[in-house]
């Protein structure tokens, strides 16, 4: 196949990306934006190119996305994401890709992807979570702000999710340029899906952002999406 002609490639920072140039209805395309069907591809050599690893995943059938993750000189980091249009076709590349980069003497694993996507604010000083609120709007967009407030102590704890990982991923490189604007020992981190936080487990505890309720001292164990 010619990936040229059948793909599009770009690269922004860290990451080369190849996607299909076929249009996708609005449905499937936003499902495939929040990462469905989505592999991860770990032990890519250094010199393996994202157009072999997208060559060989292409047998398979038609790519949505690879993001290839580099390094400063240009080349792998080691680890990728894949995603196929027809997301049901994750099942069959788990098994099928492992035996392709084998017979071409690629050490690649290909494993389902956690597709994690939320980070965790902490320790933040003086500021109070509406003032919070407008600064990570600043910094980078989100989807959904959760706030909680740990007692007896009053200290509020900051759940962002974005729309997928890659999105996290440009948000917590952003997040960590501008910590400083959160206090001195305020901290970004992930959020593992299997925390008992996460959003994969508390997508109905959540009340709707509102400016009023946040600007309240007090918000008590509260949540609010946006």
């Amino acid at each position: 196949m010619d990936l040229k002609s059948h793909y599009c490639k770009s690269q922004v920072n860290g990451t080369i990306s190849i996607t299909t140039r076929i249009v996708l209805n609005d449905t499937l395309k936003s499902s495939l934006e929040e990462g469905a069907g989505e592999l991860y591809l770990t032990f890519i050599p250094k010199r393996c190119t994202p157009e072999k690893i997208a060559q060989v995943a292409s047998e398979l059938g038609e790519i949505y996305a690879l993001r290839f993750k580099i390094d400063f000189s240009g080349y792998s980091r080691g680890y990728a994401y894949l995603q196929y249009v027809n997301t049901p076709l994750k099942e069959a590349a788990l098994r099928y890709l492992p035996r392709r980069f084998r017979q071409m003497n690629l050490p690649i694993r290909v494993m389902t992807s956690e597709n994690n996507r939320e980070l965790v604010l902490s320790r933040v000083q003086s500021l109070r979570p509406w003032q919070v609120y407008q600064e990570m709007r600043k910094i980078f967009p989100f989807t959904i702000l959760r706030v909680y407030e740990s007692r007896p102590t009053g200290q509020f704890i900051y759940i962002f999710r974005y729309r997928n990982n890659d999105t996290a991923a440009s948000a917590h490189r952003r997040i960590r340029n501008a910590i400083r604007r959160f206090g001195a020992r305020a901290r970004i981190s992930w959020l593992c899906r299997s925390h008992f936080l996460s959003g994969e487990k508390n997508e109905h505890c959540c009340r709707t952002f509102q400016d009023s309720l946040l600007s309240k001292p007090g918000i008590g164990s509260y949540c609010f999406t946006i």
